[in-house]
Order: structure tokens, then sequence, then C-alpha cells
């Protein structure tokens, strides 16, 4: 018995997903991913926070 085919995704695949649906593409491979969560999302404003003023005090 032959082992099934695995589909190979392409970005075409990821645009065609429903609104608000999130997967990353990686050797044609499609995972979905979870959104960020608050915590995430205040770590990742403080970081930019702190990149920005680096490069503002650096120019």
């Amino acid at each position: 018995m032959p082992l099934p085919q695995e589909k190979i995704y392409t970005t075409d695949d990821i645009y065609a997903l429903p609104d608000g649906q999130r997967a990353e593409l990686i050797d044609g491979q499609m995972f979905m991913t979870a959104p960020p969560t608050r915590k995430h999302q205040e770590i990742i404003g403080e970081l930019f926070a702190v990149i920005r003023e680096y490069i503002l005090r650096h120019k």
C-alpha cells in the first residue's frame, strides 16, 4: 500500500485562509499559529521602545 503524499503548501494557500487565521509557511509545510497573548504584546511594545530610543540616540 503506497504512503499518502504530503501536500506541499504555497503562499497561495496561506492567502486563501479565512481572515484572522494565522499560519506560517516553512519549507512547504503549513503550521497554524495562535494569536499573540497580551503579555507577548506588552513585551514587544517595551522592546520596540528600547530599540527606538537606542537608534534615536545613536544616529
